[in-house]
């Protein structure tokens, strides 16, 4: 017979190792750094990535610096991964590393057949969440099963910096050894503060509300997804811009201050448009409106009423 003690006592059981550093993109270093990535190891990449003037490129700066070597796997037109193609670059390659990115929130529908494949091939698993942070921390359906996370705490909250490392195994001693001490541990402390399921309930409601007024006017405005599914908590809402200028539209939005961003409206170079045309499609067609916790319902129909009155002159 089992005997069960009055009070949990495994300190390691379903602990997740977080380190706290400046943003994103220098976790994802850092967790390259811990893993021993040498500049004969490949890590595998998803074949949408954005770079700007301004911000660079998030996931690809840390790959450049470190000199390590890399490969792309192919997305559909509706940013999904194509599974066929990691595995057959996993089997062809032998990378030490695939990435898989939730983009705006919405965690890939394989992601963990992709994770399971990986581990069985020896391949570690990073799961870029810097705008899925709140799908895995209140949704609980992502970042459980890489090997690690990352989070990007600007991305959902009202802060101007600050990243995470998660680690999700028991295995990581001599990676949490190498990491040693991280940036920003007021970050870590601050993002506590924050009620995130309460956030989370108002973006999906924000995301589920302008999703049903979108498809109700008949604009030539496609939405990525039909719907938001269980436990999906958007960062934005993305829509693919038909029959008309992105880029026009983008523009008219901000000046009549509806805060409508391109988040990937320029790939990096290696992203080639003979080799990933899907890709270059959705660069070029998407833009992401605003659900955050500070908008609400009535701002929200404002907006697809600017929206109307622009897309029906």
């Amino acid at each position: 017979m089992t005997a069960i003690a009055k009070s949990p006592e495994r300190r390691c059981n379903f602990q997740r190792r977080t380190f706290a550093f400046e943003s994103a993109r220098c976790a994802f270093k850092a967790y390259m750094q811990a893993i021993g990535l040498s500049q004969d190891d490949e890590v595998l990449l998803p074949s949408y990535i954005g770079w700007s003037s301004r911000e660079g490129s998030g996931v690809f700066d840390p790959i450049e610096q470190l000199g390590v070597q890399y490969s792309l796997y192919r997305v559909s037109q509706k940013l999904q991964v194509d599974v066929d193609d990691v595995k057959a670059k996993i089997q062809a390659n032998h990378p030490r590393l695939l990435v898989l990115i939730h983009y705006f929130g919405f965690p890939d529908p394989n992601a963990d057949v992709l994770c399971r494949f990986a581990r069985d091939n020896n391949v570690l698993v990073l799961e870029d969440e810097a705008h899925a942070m709140l799908s895995d921390q209140v949704g609980g359906i992502c970042g459980r099963s890489g090997d690690a996370a990352i989070y990007s705490l600007h991305k959902l909250l009202p802060f101007t910096r600050g990243g995470l490392l998660v680690l999700n195994t028991n295995n990581h001693e001599e990676t949490m050894e190498m990491l040693g001490q991280s940036m920003g541990e007021d970050s870590a402390q601050s993002f506590h503060d924050y009620d995130l399921c309460r956030i989370a309930w108002r973006r999906r409601e924000n995301a589920s509300f302008l999703l049903q007024s979108l498809l109700d006017t008949g604009l030539p405005l496609e939405p990525l997804y039909s719907r938001i599914p269980e436990g999906v908590v958007p960062q934005s809402l993305p829509v693919l811009v038909n029959g008309e200028s992105r880029d026009d539209l983008y523009f008219q939005m901000n000046a009549l201050g509806y805060g409508v961003v391109s988040l990937y409206h320029t790939l990096i170079a290696p992203i080639r448009s003979e080799e990933f045309p899907e890709a270059h499609y959705l660069s070029r067609h998407m833009m992401n409106l605003p659900v955050h916790q500070d908008t609400d319902k009535q701002a929200l129909g404002n907006l697809v009423e600017c929206l109307t009155q622009l897309l029906k002159r």
